[in-house]
């Protein structure tokens, strides 16, 4: 088994799907013009980047089942979570690249359209609480998308995996 995947194929595997996810951000980001972390996305780009990590966790739990001997039903799940961390990292440090290297106003125009939703809506009037209120957000931003994103790569790994075992399992 002379291949790129014979050594650490998870972690190889876990790699290229974060890069594919970058890559598909970065596509995003130079087809629509737009700030992808500002305003909602409507791309099927979008769509792509959650179908991503569960491709590579399909054919990376194939390529186990084939090339090692994964017997129980935990030793399949695991590759799927160490994929889904993976991806998680990587696209973490492109979204840092990207806030504060690559488009270095995205939090102020993230604080401004906070600034303009919050005015909208009514329920605050005062200058001084909705300074706090966008200052609030702007100190959620950053965390909040770590976190989402293990989390929601994590679900995706997890889940892939547990469908892909209950097929691969048996055969």
């Amino acid at each position: 088994m002379n291949s790129f995947f014979s050594t650490k194929p998870v972690l190889k595997f876990g790699a290229i799907s974060g890069l594919l996810l970058v890559l598909n951000e970065l596509i995003l980001y130079y087809s629509t013009n737009t700030n992808p972390y500002i305003g909602e996305r409507t791309s099927e780009l979008s769509i792509i980047g959650l179908v991503i990590p569960v491709i590579m966790v399909v054919i990376a739990i194939t390529f186990l089942k084939k090339n090692t001997n994964i017997e129980s039903f935990g030793q399949i799940i695991k590759p799927g979570l160490i994929i889904g961390f993976l991806t998680a990292l990587i696209y973490i440090a492109y979204t840092l690249l990207f806030v504060f290297s690559i488009e270095p106003d995205t939090l102020n125009q993230f604080d401004e359209i906070n600034r303009q939703r919050l005015i909208a809506s009514g329920n605050i009037t005062d200058a001084k609480d909705i300074a706090d209120a966008v200052q609030l957000t702007r100190n959620a931003f950053i965390p909040g998308t770590v976190l989402f994103s293990i989390a929601i790569n994590l679900f995706i790994g997890f889940l892939t995996a547990v469908i892909t075992a209950i097929f691969v399992r048996n055969k």
